[in-house]
C-alpha cells in the first residue's frame, strides 16, 4: 500500500520558505498567496507580541510620569515611528501641553519645537478632529512662512486621542516619521492608546484627570470670587499684645526716708506676716543726728531756765525769756522729728500676704528717697492680668469684653478672662513702646485655678465684629494712609 503522506521538509527548507511544488500551491504563488509563514505574517506577530509586552509593561506603571516616559518610548516595535510625544489637555479649551517627548528626559518649555508642537496641535485637533485618530502630512499643508513645519524632518504626524471610560479626551499621543501612515499603524497606535488610558485613568482617577483639564482662568475666578465672598464673613475683631499676672489691690511698700538699705531681711515671694521686719535703713547718720538733737534740746531747755531764773530780777532777761521758750520747743521737735525718723529705718510689713520684690543684692546698699516703691505684698488669690497695649495695634474695646491669655509655660490651654479697665492716656512700657494699660478680671473664682503671680503670656482681645477683609487688611490700610495721608 503506497504511503501518500507529505515528504517531510527539512529545517532549511522551512527557514527559506520551501514547499512541495504541487499545481495547486504554483496557482497560489503565481497570484501571490502563499499558506506559508512569509514576511508579512512574520511582521503581524512582532506587533502582536509587541503589544502584549508593552500592555504587560503599562500595568506595572507606578507613576504618571512613569508611564507617560513608556509611552512615548516603549511603543517603537508595536508603532513604526521616528519620534513620539504625550500631549496632555490643560487649561480648559483646545490647549495642549507637551509633557513628554521621546529620547528626552526633561522638556524646555522655551524652545521652538516644543512651541511649534503646542500650537500645531491646538489648531489640528479643534472641535471634532480632537475625538478621533488623524493622520496628516505636515510640511506639504505648511505655509511658506510656517519655517517649523517645512524643516522638520519627519513630516507624516499622527494625532491618536486618550479617553477615559466616558469617552472625555484628555490627552493625544503625537507620532511622527517619514512615510505615510497606513490604516494598520493607526489601528495598532489606537489599540495600544486605550491600554494607556485605562492605565493612566488607574493611577490618577477620572476626578483628577478632568480637574487638570479645567481652565485655569475659571479656577483662578472662582477663588477670587471665594476669597471676596469670604470678605463679607463676620468675625470679631481681635488683637494679641504681651501681658503678665499681676496681684490685685496689692499693699505697696514704699520707702519712708532717703537712706540707703542696708540689709533685707525677707526672700523674695516669702509669705510674711504683718507687722514683719522687712528691711532696714542704714542710721549712723540719723543715730548721730537724734544724738546732736538731744544735746540741742538740752542747751536750750538750760538757757530757758537761765532766763527763768533772772527774769525776776532783770527786764532784758525777761524780755528774752519768751525766745529761749520758743528755742526750746524748736529744738525738741528736731529732736521728735529725728527719733520718728530713726524708727523709721526698721520697716515691718503693712499686711500679710506674699512680698514680690526683685532680690536682694540689687537693693542691699542701695540709696533710694522719700516714697520710692521697694516691695509689694500681694494676696495669692487676687490676681489680674496687666495687658500692654501697643498704639499700634489698639482697638475699640467695650467694657467686660472677653479676654484670652495664652502662658508661655502653657501656651496649648488659654485662660478666659474679662477686661476690667484700660487706659486714658499711653505710656512707655519697659521696652520703651508706647502702650495703652489694660487690665482684665480672670474667669475662674477658685484660687487653685488660677496661675501665678509674675507668669507672662499674650493675652487677645477681642473687639467688634467686623468683616473678614476688613480684619486682614486693616494694618495695611492704615500703613497706607500714614505714608499718603489719604
Amino acid at each position: 500500500m503506497r504511503d501518500e503522506r507529505p515528504p517531510i521538509r527539512s529545517n532549511a527548507e522551512a527557514i527559506r520558505g520551501g514547499a512541495p511544488r504541487t499545481p495547486e500551491a504554483q496557482v497560489a504563488n503565481k497570484r501571490g498567496k502563499t499558506n506559508g509563514p512569509g514576511p508579512n505574517r512574520a511582521r503581524e506577530s512582532d506587533v502582536a507580541n509587541a503589544l502584549l509586552n508593552l500592555e504587560r509593561e503599562t500595568r506595572k506603571a507606578e507613576t504618571e510620569a512613569e508611564l507617560g516616559y513608556l509611552m512615548v518610548n516603549g511603543s517603537r516595535v508595536a508603532i513604526q515611528y521616528r519620534q513620539a510625544l504625550l500631549l496632555m489637555r490643560a487649561g480648559g479649551g483646545n490647549k495642549r501641553r507637551v509633557v513628554a517627548v521621546s529620547s528626552l528626559s526633561a522638556i524646555d518649555r522655551n524652545s521652538t519645537f516644543i512651541r511649534w508642537v503646542e500650537r500645531l496641535a491646538k489648531q489640528k485637533l479643534a472641535g471634532e478632529a480632537g475625538n478621533q485618530a488623524i493622520s496628516f502630512d505636515v510640511r506639504a499643508e505648511a505655509a511658506a512662512t510656517d519655517l517649523d513645519a517645512s524643516s522638520y524632518p519627519f513630516g507624516n504626524i499622527a494625532f491618536v486621542p486618550l479617553k477615559l471610560r466616558d469617552g472625555t479626551v484628555f490627552a493625544h499621543l503625537m507620532l511622527t516619521r517619514e512615510n505615510e501612515w497606513d490604516e494598520r499603524s493607526l489601528t495598532a497606535a489606537g489599540r495600544l492608546c486605550e491600554t494607556f488610558s485605562h492605565a493612566w485613568e488607574a493611577l490618577s482617577g477620572p476626578k483628577r484627570v478632568k480637574r487638570k483639564m479645567q481652565s485655569r482662568n475659571l479656577l483662578w475666578t472662582t477663588a477670587l470670587a471665594a476669597m471676596v465672598a469670604a470678605g463679607f464673613y463676620p468675625i470679631p475683631l481681635s488683637v494679641l499684645a504681651p501681658a503678665e499676672v499681676t496681684p490685685r489691690d496689692a499693699f505697696i511698700v514704699a520707702s519712708p526716708a532717703d537712706g540707703a538699705i542696708e540689709s533685707i531681711e525677707v526672700d523674695p515671694n516669702a509669705n510674711v506676716e504683718e507687722g514683719q521686719l522687712l528691711f532696714t535703713f542704714a542710721d549712723t547718720d540719723l543715730r548721730n543726728r537724734v544724738k546732736l538733737a538731744g544735746q540741742a534740746v538740752s542747751v536750750a531747755e538750760a538757757r530757758y531756765q537761765q532766763s527763768l531764773r533772772t527774769s525776776f530780777s532783770d527786764s532784758r532777761a525777761k524780755r528774752e525769756l519768751a525766745i529761749a521758750q520758743s528755742e526750746l520747743q524748736l529744738k525738741a521737735s528736731e529732736y521728735d522729728y529725728a527719733q520718728e525718723l530713726l524708727k523709721n529705718t526698721r520697716v515691718t510689713a503693712g499686711a500679710s500676704g506674699l512680698v514680690l520684690f526683685a532680690d536682694k543684692e540689687s537693693w542691699t546698699g542701695r540709696p533710694v528717697s522719700v516714697g520710692e516703691r521697694i516691695m509689694r505684698i500681694a494676696d495669692p488669690s487676687k490676681v489680674e492680668i496687666t495687658i500692654n497695649l501697643p498704639v499700634a495695634d489698639a482697638i475699640i474695646l467695650k467694657e467686660n469684653a472677653p479676654v484670652e491669655l495664652y502662658l508661655d509655660s502653657n501656651p496649648l490651654k488659654p485662660v478666659q478672662a474679662t477686661m476690667t479697665s484700660a487706659s486714658f492716656h499711653a505710656q512707655t512700657d519697659g521696652e520703651g513702646v508706647l502702650s495703652y494699660r489694660v487690665r482684665a478680671a480672670f474667669a475662674a473664682q477658685d484660687a487653685q485655678d488660677l496661675p501665678r503671680i509674675g507668669l507672662r503670656g499674650t493675652a487677645k482681645l477681642f473687639g467688634d465684629e467686623v468683616r473678614l477683609g476688613y480684619y486682614l487688611l486693616r494694618k495695611p490700610l492704615s500703613a497706607v494712609r500714614q505714608w499718603t495721608g489719604y
